[in-house]
């Protein structure tokens, strides 16, 4: 609770009198995923001298506190992250979603740079059904991530999912993102495609 309200000094408090930081809840989080999603770097770095191998948790879907940074947007604590902790660079939840996808299908294009260029991440990386970043911004209508990733990262608009062979033009078309299919086709995408 201490963490959710970015209380260092309740946190401290805690931590001196033995407060059992790596206690999970019925999702397999402990306090340092829910320190990571506040994004408070004080908390964190706190958290870390306390106990170093703090970060060396996953929810029981395999998501890191790093995965929860990115996909929040909490630059700081993803730099202090990546700079401190061992995190690979596309580790991967149980879905097979990367730190990378997270922060672009949820809009976080500096935290995306940030693992581009400290933490060597790949924006062609898959999920399990073979769906790329490309295709997970489409989904959730990131139209300046999208650009992003096509227009400075030079990622093919026409990539298809490996396992359905759908192009990120599908995936917008499905959710009824009209902005976004206009910008996919501004970007380059083959309008035979939806068809």
């Amino acid at each position: 609770m201490a963490c959710t309200r970015r209380n260092l000094g309740m946190i401290q408090e805690l931590l001196s009198h033995e407060a059992a930081h790596m206690l999970k809840n019925k999702d397999g989080w402990n306090s340092f995923h829910i320190a990571c999603r506040k994004g408070d770097p004080a908390v964190i770095q706190h958290l870390l001298l306390a106990n170093p191998e703090v970060w060396r948790t996953e929810s029981k879907t395999l998501r890191t506190p790093l995965h929860t940074a990115a996909m929040h947007g909490c630059e700081e604590v993803v730099s202090i992250l990546v700079q401190r902790c061992g995190y690979v660079p596309d580790g991967r939840d149980s879905c097979g979603v990367t730190l990378f996808m997270d922060a672009v299908r949820n809009g976080h294009i500096f935290v995306a740079k940030l693992l581009l260029e400290k933490h060597q991440a790949s924006p062609t990386a898959a999920d399990i059904p073979g769906a790329q970043s490309v295709h997970h911004v489409a989904v959730t209508a990131q139209e300046e991530a999208l650009e992003f990733l096509v227009r400075d990262l030079g990622v093919d608009v026409n990539q298809t999912a490996t396992d359905m062979q759908l192009t990120s033009l599908h995936y917008a078309a499905k959710e009824g993102h009209t902005g976004t299919i206009k910008a996919l086709l501004t970007l380059g995408a083959g309008t035979e495609q939806v068809l």
